[in-house]
């Protein structure tokens, strides 16, 4: 019993209904420890670190073995900015055998709040290794990456964030420099050239107005008989193919990238672009002049052609909302497309700076004022495979390339594409309105041709 008593525990017998128990009771100094303890830790969830920290300080004071007072002592340290103390706390934890993933990442923070940025990446490191879902953790080791100039293992760091939190990533990826830098360039080559469509021309997508809302407002463009056309194919009569984006891959730098945001515009549930050019992170202006609501959606296409939603939102009529074009590292092209109204849509391809071009009505294309050098470019259209060349630009010089493209190649979906005999048109060569009453036609609009 003497050597129960030097470890400061006591044993208590109780008699329950015939049978003894022995429990254990804890020495009058550490039941006050445990007291102090406890309400260090109620100021600290309402934020009132030092008192909590005076709190933990009086049970370590009782008992200096208890781990846990140690370890929070050092977390009120932290917050009030007294990151030495802080750490001596979170090192005596340590030592007395205690040892956890949030204890690694606020021996971390405080690391860093000093400076010690080696010793800050390698906590939290170790808070990702004991628990690889702390996001804090993964984001705050990503700004410690920037501060020691690693930006390949922050934008890691990003990619890693993005399938957990992706406000988090968003958040980090905004903070590192980009990798295209903007610098004067005096005399500048260009290119220029031509994408030309041979084979068959791919048939335009129609979309029945029975199947979608508001259709006396949306059939103002249309075929005459209930569809609306959406061309993925612009051909001109001599195979040049529209909306192509023609990028330049691997310009570190050049010409300022252009600070006007991109504009998404709804005019008579149509976009005026079908295909743009987008950087990663950028933020694309939805604007709705229509006077219905559309319920606009983003998406983004991982490069094995899987699609996911990334948000998805009503934006009422004759009003406007920003969304970003944040995609993941698989990730290089961005759908925006009304879920009421399947035939507004704009796709985007991702670009890394800004030497990039959409072909005309023509298939022409030009971009002008690019660095001297080799680079890669990257003819890409929504619905058939991407191709690429390499193109050699000399100063002030012409470069020309061209990319010819196969229809028979197309890679989509064709749906509501059934224009004549389908069950729904006998309503729209009627002269009554699909809800009762006579039919009013606009002379004043021009309907889409097939």
């Amino acid at each position: 019993m003497n050597s129960l008593k030097k470890t400061g525990i006591c044993f208590l017998f109780f008699f329950i209904s015939g049978f003894f128990f022995l429990l254990p009771q804890l020495s009058f100094a550490q039941a006050d420890a445990e007291k102090h303890y406890q309400k260090g830790m109620r100021l600290s969830q309402i934020k009132d670190w030092q008192d909590a920290a005076k709190e933990f300080q009086k049970a370590i004071d009782l008992d200096p073995q208890y781990a846990l007072a140690h370890a929070n002592l050092g977390v009120a340290l932290s917050q009030t900015g007294k990151h030495k103390d802080a750490l001596l706390a979170f090192d005596e934890a340590l030592r007395q055998g205690y040892d956890h993933a949030f204890l690694r990442y606020n021996r971390g923070i405080s690391f860093a709040q000093l400076n010690l940025l080696e010793e800050a990446a390698a906590e939290l490191q170790l808070a990702l290794e004991k628990d690889s879902r702390m996001t804090k953790a993964r984001f705050d080791l990503g700004i410690v990456y920037i501060l020691q100039g690693q930006l390949p293992e922050a934008r890691e760091q990003v990619n890693r964030l993005y399938t957990r939190n992706e406000k988090l990533a968003k958040q980090l990826f905004d903070r590192i420099p980009p990798e295209y830098k903007v610098a004067s360039i005096d005399n500048g080559g260009t290119l220029s050239g031509r994408i030309t469509l041979t084979g068959p021309k791919p048939k335009a997508r129609s979309f029945h107005l029975i199947h979608a809302p508001n259709i006396e407002f949306c059939s103002r463009i249309s075929d005459g008989r209930g569809h609306r056309i959406l061309h993925d194919f612009t051909v001109s009569d001599n195979g040049g193919l529209k909306d192509t984006v023609i990028a330049i891959r691997g310009v570190k730098k050049g010409k300022p990238i252009p600070q006007d945001i991109q504009v998404f515009n709804i005019d008579r549930c149509h976009s005026d672009k079908y295909v743009i050019g987008f950087r990663d992170g950028e933020d694309i202006l939805v604007e709705n002049t229509d006077p219905i609501r559309h319920e606009i959606a983003t998406y983004e296409v991982e490069k094995n052609a899987y699609v996911k939603q990334k948000s998805n939102k009503a934006v009422v009529g004759k009003s406007s909302q920003v969304r970003s074009a944040f995609v993941g590292k698989d990730t290089d092209e961005f759908l925006i497309k009304c879920n009421l109204h399947p035939f507004l849509q704009t796709r985007g391809f991702l670009v890394d700076n800004p030497y990039y071009a959409i072909s005309d009505s023509e298939g022409n294309f030009t971009i002008p004022d690019i660095p001297a050098g080799t680079y890669e470019v990257v003819a890409w259209h929504p619905f058939i495979p991407t191709q690429k060349g390499t193109v050699t630009i000399t100063s002030g010089g012409v470069s020309e390339m061209s990319f010819v493209f196969n229809g028979e190649e197309e890679r989509r979906k064709l749906y509501h594409d059934d224009i004549e005999g389908y069950r729904f048109q006998p309503w729209y060569d009627s002269f009554e309105k699909f809800y009762g009453g006579p039919r009013v036609d606009d002379p004043v609009e021009v309907l889409q041709k097939f």
